[in-house]
């Protein structure tokens, strides 16, 4: 097995992972699912979703596509477990669950129609070793789905900029772990760098007004719960500060007179026909 480790390794797997995916799937499917029709989810035969982690997005688009043969691919036996009993194989027999490595799958050249990456390669050390990995497996004129954060697209109606700055704060205590807050903004330039075509990026904006303010103000509460502890000690900062801010911005979703909104980038690009 794998020897891949990673700055939000132990964060990922947290048990606060777990709501924090569910609540995440909440929010985006309805926002993302019209998109993936027209990338041509709802017409392929095979998709491989790299680092499913307990298979929120896998387990709608199975419901969603029964036709389509899904796998979902992660590391963490423990979400896999939680990931089969969520989607058993009598309700979804097109769909499984293996352990491997998104870097050296199973998968043989050329051999899946579409291959997704959703809230991931921000934590990982080496994007362009997976976006690799993801072109090799593609059939020819197969389509490569990436859903990229970048924590600069959190904007809340907050008192003061203290927790709007949050993210902007802990950036240079993440990167020495491998983490990259500000990932989305680059997902264009590598998906061309891999050698992707017909490569797009278009915008998903969750926000308090065509989302469920509840299931905004949970994500917010399990990202706390998850991370307070890890950015407050990367970064020197007092624990009570940093959970401080994560509560302001849930106050601020749970607040019906204040907005709020997540900006993710959702990037596509086919594997060259030839």
């Amino acid at each position: 097995m794998s020897d891949l480790e990673y700055g939000q390794q132990e964060q990922m797997e947290d048990p606060t992972m777990v709501g924090t995916l569910r609540a995440q799937a909440e929010m985006i499917w309805p926002l993302e699912m019209p998109l993936l029709e027209r990338l041509g989810f709802g017409k392929a035969t095979s998709l491989a979703d790299l680092g499913c982690g307990t298979g929120e997005f896998a387990g709608r688009a199975a419901a969603q596509w029964p036709d389509l043969a899904i796998t979902g691919l992660d590391m963490f036996e423990g979400h896999l477990e939680l990931a089969r009993t969520a989607y058993p194989v009598e309700r979804h027999p097109n769909l499984t669950f293996v352990r491997g490595d998104a870097r050296a799958t199973h998968w043989v050249d050329s051999s899946i129609d579409l291959v997704s990456i959703r809230h991931v390669l921000h934590a990982l050390p080496d994007v362009g070793q997976v976006l690799a990995e993801a072109k090799r497996i593609l059939a020819p004129g197969g389509t490569l789905y990436v859903l990229a954060e970048d924590y600069a697209g959190l904007i809340f109606d907050t008192p003061g900029d203290a927790a709007q700055r949050l993210f902007f704060d802990a950036e240079a205590a993440l990167t020495p772990h491998g983490t990259n807050l500000f990932h989305g903004r680059a997902v264009l330039r590598e998906l061309m760098e891999a050698g992707f075509e017909d490569v797009r990026v278009d915008p998903i904006l969750v926000d308090t007004l065509n989302t469920d303010r509840e299931v905004f103000a949970r994500m917010l509460r399990f990202w706390r719960d998850g991370y307070a502890a890890f950015i407050a000690k990367s970064g020197g900062f007092e624990p009570a500060d940093i959970e401080a801010r994560f509560d302001a911005l849930r106050e601020a979703v749970e607040d019906e007179t204040r907005y709020g909104c997540w900006l993710l980038f959702a990037a596509s690009g086919r594997r060259p026909a030839s």
